[in-house]
Parts: structure tokens; sequence; C-alpha cells
């Protein structure tokens, strides 16, 4: 159970940060900071236009660039103040940043199958556990649900820390944090279960 107890809970709107270059390139990004791609920029500028009528009081962003920039686009000119979350910084993939998802796939295809099936019991060399983002994650969602009892809060993160933060947020497990961009959804309306945050 929570250790925090709610009788009201915001509504959740988690929504995916613009390709990258490399995005664009289906290789893995994880922590590198990179700015939206062209591509991603117009993927920015469509999810403000779908968005824009649903009474967004709060936009917290993942600490990347293209999870900022995505952030501002939501943000109405200015109109609701986008706030940087440091600790929502994305899974340090380590050595595996920059490679294509396919050529790891085709190369070493039991660990790739094993990371996507089970990712807590992998960590990528010179990386970090996914454990370590949950317990970022963890945090910054007990502090927005304290700041945050009501209305509608828009979460602007990049794969795979969108995936981390809904298993979070609807206590579910993680899995497929390789191929999460080839979803075809660009944000998601995510109930906040109770007690999944603890």
């Amino acid at each position: 159970m929570s250790e925090i107890e709610f009788n009201e809970k915001p509504r959740i709107l988690l929504i995916r940060a613009g390709a990258t270059d490399l995005d664009d390139q289906d290789r893995i990004v994880g922590s590198l900071d990179m700015p939206l791609s062209s591509d991603g920029e117009r993927e920015a500028r469509a999810i403000a236009r779908d968005l824009a009528g649903v009474g967004i009081v709060a936009i917290f962003s993942a600490a990347g660039l293209a999870a900022q920039q995505t952030a501002r686009q939501l943000s109405r000119s200015g109109e609701v103040r986008v706030r940087v979350e440091e600790n929502l910084v994305n899974l340090d993939y380590g050595l595996w940043h920059g490679k294509s998802r396919s050529e790891f796939k085709e190369n070493q295809p039991k660990l790739y199958r094993q990371w996507q099936d089970n990712p807590d019991s992998i960590c990528p060399p010179d990386g970090e556990p996914v454990e370590v983002v949950r317990e970022r994650v963890k945090a910054t969602l007990k502090k927005i649900r304290r700041k945050h009892k009501s209305g509608t809060i828009a979460i602007v993160a990049p794969d795979p820390l969108l995936s981390i933060l809904r298993s979070e947020l609807e206590g579910t497990e993680v899995r497929d944090l390789l191929d999460v961009r080839c979803e075809e959804d660009a944000w998601y309306d995510v109930d906040w279960v109770s007690g999944s945050v603890s």
C-alpha cells in the first residue's frame, strides 16, 4: 500500500518526447541528451494540437532536451509552466548507446530477447539497472502526487523512461524497453493505481 493516501486522483497524461535523429535511425538513445529531429518537432506540435483542449494544469518534463522541447510545445506559449524534473533521467544504456536496434537483435538474439522479456535481469555494460531508474521515478511521482491532488497533469519523457513511468503508475511489469518507439501512441491517459507508488 502507498505511504501516502489520497481521496482524489489527478488525471495523468504520459507523453512520449518527440523523436531525435538517433530515434529516426532506429538507434538506442537512452540517456544521451539530444534535441528533437525535424520529425520530432512535427510530432511535438501534433501532440500539442491533439491535447490543446484537455485542460492541462501542470507539465513535468524529463531532464533531456527532446522531452523539454516537446513539453514547451504543450505549454501553450508559456500559459502552463514546464517544470523540469532533474530526477527523471532516462535509462543509461552504457555501451549500448547509439547501437542499431536491428543489429543488436540480429547479433545478440538471446541477450536481446532476455532484455525484452525481463529487463530487470540485465544491466547494460557500463550502464545502469532498470531498478535504479524505477527508484528515481517513484521519488518523482511521490513529489508530483503531493503537489497535485486533482486536475490534468502531463509528464513528458522519452522511451524507455516513459514505459517505466507507466509501469509504476499502473502497477504493472515493465517489458520491451528496446522497441517501445514502435508503439503507435504518442501519449497515454493513465490511471494512477492505488498503492502503485509506495
